[in-house]
């Protein structure tokens, strides 16, 4: 038996042990400063301008009419591109063939071809070795039955939306097996020829989403469908011009950006749901379960990432924030080489609050850190919004898909765009994401991390969400290591180098010269050819698959050394 002293004895010691456990838990609880400095991003280095003669570097004919309710949409997503990646527009509107020339790349960004060249001559251009790409589908009906030659068709019928697709040839540097759209695709129902090459198919029907057929002398390339309303769906063209022409080189942004949003916002029910389904209050499971998930994942491929804070809204959006996980993740995420900023969910009539409360508790815990970086929720962007109390805004999130706020670099501020969103991976966005890495060489994606315990407050949502992420890192992170993980402010010299840089080629037999002006040391480009590299000078290149090599410039002319006989 124990005695009655040192019965006494053991619980005084349980008392003191739990005494000092308790003190432990409510300062960690606590939110005490923190100091955290922000890191400034040295600017890089930048080539000399220097004149560059466009070399091998398609010339566009772009066909469409940016004002038509049908092909308008489409129309200005691939003049943008155009743009982005300065290939010269020499003509648009109605096509004058004495003008064309067969090295020329046509692009019909409206599926009523007759409205912009003699579809006769245009069958001429194709058999003397033109290209040619139809970026906005097929016409309803055999009004262009005389190109279905051209075109490889053998039977077209009325078609519909294809959302189960596959992809049957290498068209992107990194793609999956098989992926889901969500968008409406407005496809023809179509027969090819089997000498078409196939690189995506309707998973169900077999239908043709995108292909190309040689001709006589020439080439067309057949993009199936209005993808191409979609900005992130512009991958789908530059594939298209990499499988028409024999050396593609073009700008990208080489750049990872993870941005987590409504980061940590806990609500009443959050916890209840989480006390009644996990054994957890919503604190101890945001700080003990979700946040390690996305630690481990910023670990294991080298991404950091950028957390947002709802600071500007309308009123009634702001809402409550757990003191305790609020330091942790942000602490935490400072130390994983992350970085703190601002979101701003600015409404239409452009009456914006600021939650005064939630940056006065930032600054007093982020004692020695500025916030350089500001998301935007919407397309709605208000200048006022740069001058937020406490912060020194330089750097924007725009969208991608926006005209507006999609990518610049003025007036003080670069804008950096944000081009998929949603903690959804397989439901449309591995599709979306693996076209923008090829259009754009990044990947900016945007988790919603207050929809991860619960949609509803009654249906619990991590374990779905937790799958997801294992997706994304699979398919998408573990396979871009190539890319350079950077946050929203470290992307400043990269938009500015993108939007200013000029660039060209020519290749001589095995030789590939390529000049390049006004870009950071260190810019991206695609490579796309049927050839294989075997040595460079003045760049770096990394071989990323399907066809596609990672340059990044170190001079302004480099050399590519190609193997004999390709």
């Amino acid at each position: 038996m124990v005695s009655f002293k040192r019965f006494l004895h053991i619980i005084l010691i349980i008392a003191v042990l739990g005494g000092i456990f308790l003190i432990y838990s409510i300062n960690e609880s606590r939110p005490a400063s923190v100091g955290a400095m922000s890191r400034l991003v040295p600017e890089r280095e930048f080539a000399e301008m220097t004149p560059v003669d466009a070399g091998e570097k398609p010339r566009v004919y772009l066909l469409g009419d940016p004002l038509d309710e049908h092909g308008g949409e489409i129309y200005h997503n691939v003049r943008q591109l155009c743009d982005d990646l300065k290939l010269s527009v020499v003509g648009e509107g109605h096509l004058d063939f004495d003008k064309a020339e067969e090295s020329d790349l046509l692009i019909f960004c409206d599926d009523r071809i007759s409205r912009y060249a003699d579809l006769t001559e245009l069958s001429e251009f194709i058999a003397g070795g033109g290209r040619v790409i139809l970026a906005a589908g097929l016409m309803e009906g055999d009004g262009d039955l005389c190109l279905w030659p051209a075109f490889g068709i053998e039977e077209k019928l009325a078609g519909g939306d294809y959302h189960d697709l596959v992809f049957e040839k290498p068209l992107l540097p990194v793609q999956p097996e098989k992926a889901w759209y969500d968008g409406n695709s407005g496809s023809a129902r179509i027969r090819v020829s089997d000498d078409a090459s196939v690189y995506i198919r309707d998973r169900g029907d077999g239908v043709p989403v995108l292909y190309t057929y040689d001709w006589q002398k020439g080439s067309v390339c057949l993009i199936n469908g209005t993808f191409l309303k979609d900005a992130c769906n512009m991958g789908l063209l530059t594939g298209a011009i990499g499988a028409l022409l024999p050396d593609f080189a073009y700008p990208v942004l080489g750049v990872k950006v993870i941005f987590l949003d409504h980061f940590p916002m806990i609500t009443s029910a959050d916890d209840e749901l989480c006390r009644r389904i996990y054994g957890y209050s919503a604190e101890g499971f945001v700080r003990d379960v979700v946040w390690p998930a996305f630690q481990g994942e910023s670990l294991r491929t080298n991404t950091p990432y950028t957390t947002s804070i709802l600071a500007a809204a309308s009123e009634e959006s702001f809402g409550a924030v757990n003191d305790a996980v609020f330091m942790t993740v942000c602490k935490s995420a400072l130390q994983f080489g992350g970085e703190l900023i601002y979101a701003a969910r600015c409404p239409e009539d452009g009456r914006v609050v600021f939650n005064q409360a939630l940056m006065d508790r930032f600054l007093a815990t982020f004692t020695n850190y500025t916030v350089r970086g500001l998301a935007l929720e919407t397309d709605h962007f208000f200048p006022e919004i740069l001058s937020e109390p406490g912060a020194d805004i330089r750097f924007v999130r725009g969208m991608l898909g926006s005209r507006n706020t999609r990518l610049s670099w003025e007036d003080g501020y670069t804008v950096f765009p944000a081009a998929t969103s949603g903690n959804s991976i397989e439901s449309g966005n591995l599709f979306a994401i693996s076209s923008v890495l090829g259009a754009y060489g990044m990947v900016s994606h945007v988790f919603d991390v207050s929809m991860m315990i619960t949609r509803d407050g009654e249906t619990a949502s991590w374990e779905i969400d937790k799958g997801q992420l294992g997706i994304f890192e699979s398919e998408v992170l573990a396979n871009v290591s190539w890319l350079e993980g950077k946050t929203l402010s470290q992307t400043g010299d990269d938009v500015r180098s993108y939007q200013e840089l000029d660039y060209g080629w020519t290749r001589n037999e095995s030789r590939l010269e390529f000049y390049c002006s006004g870009a950071v040391k260190g810019q991206a480009f695609f490579y796309h050819t049927d050839s294989r590299i075997i040595g460079v000078e003045g760049l770096t290149c990394q071989d990323v698959g399907n066809g596609y090599y990672l340059l990044r410039i170190q001079e302004n002319h480099g050399v590519i050394t190609l193997e004999e006989g390709e």
